[in-house]
């Protein structure tokens, strides 16, 4: 059975997408079998990749009855990464419908047979921790945060990590993947303030040692609907940014193996 990876933030506009989406990828890459499933009324994931996936069935279908698992799917040109966009949703019904899912009990059997066919179930979930990221969150066994390299960003983080210890205590137990630091500005004095404050903060095993610059790199990347490393014919730099991750990520949530640590001879 594969895990479930929940990606949350109490704010929006934190770079939650841009994570899911190549971390996904970059994991893919890396020979985990992917799933990126967006959990967010808004869409942010078929916003990313292409306009064609804004009409597709999606996770919303699924939970009503109207698609089955293999055609709320999206296969992608890469073989071990497939997408599960939020599907057909209007914009009044957008609440109550993450409202619905807040108990976890409507996509307990979805993320149970997603895990069947995956080692890696990366969702992204709405800002907050309400409605349908609630839901994820009980279903889920690891959860990794993106915190922006901006002043407060901190305490939204301890927030959040403070309504996870109230799940814990009703039996939903999942398990802090860490914080990934996202649109850090290395000659920022005040971004760097805010990296260097996550440092103090929180147990230097806690942070991921990778973080992710504000590039306009990505805006790029989300106009043309791909990941990053896909911009291009030789991946930009930045790029390299989430195959870090991808490598912290995999050993956090128990994904690579004592296998993984052999010792490959350059020649025979």
């Amino acid at each position: 059975m594969g895990t479930v990876l929940a990606i949350t933030s109490q704010k929006g506009g934190v770079g939650k997408t841009t994570l899911a989406l190549n971390l996904g990828y970059a994991l893919a890459r890396r020979g985990w079998r992917t799933l990126v499933v967006d959990a967010d009324p808004q869409g942010g994931i078929a916003l990313s990749v292409s306009s064609s996936l804004v009409v597709r069935p999606g996770l919303a279908d699924l939970l009503r009855g109207s698609a089955d698992l293999t055609g709320a799917i999206v296969e992608t040109r890469m073989p071990d990464l497939r997408l599960m966009p939020v599907g057909t949703l209007s914009a009044l019904g957008a609440g109550a419908w993450s409202g619905d899912l807040a108990d976890g009990r409507a996509l307990e059997p979805i993320l149970t047979r997603a895990r069947a066919d995956h080692d890696v179930v990366l969702v992204d979930t709405a800002p907050g921790l309400g409605g349908s990221t609630l839901g994820v969150l009980r279903n889920a066994d690891w959860f990794l945060v993106p915190l922006q390299a901006e002043p407060l960003a901190g305490r939204a983080v301890r927030a959040l990590l403070a309504a996870i210890d109230a799940l814990h205590e009703e039996g939903a137990a999942p398990s802090f993947a860490g914080i990934v630091l996202t649109m850090l500005q290395s000659r920022q004095a005040t971004s760097l303030e805010v990296a260097q404050e996550s440092w103090r903060l929180f147990p230097a095993e806690v942070v991921i040692e990778a973080t992710v610059p504000r590039d306009a790199i990505f805006l790029e990347a989300s106009a043309k609907g791909v990941p990053v490393s896909l911009l291009h014919r030789r991946p930009p730099p930045v790029s390299s940014v989430f195959d870090q991750i991808a490598a912290e990520v995999e050993t956090r949530i128990g994904l690579a193996s004592e296998e993984d640590d052999d010792v490959i001879p350059l020649v025979d």
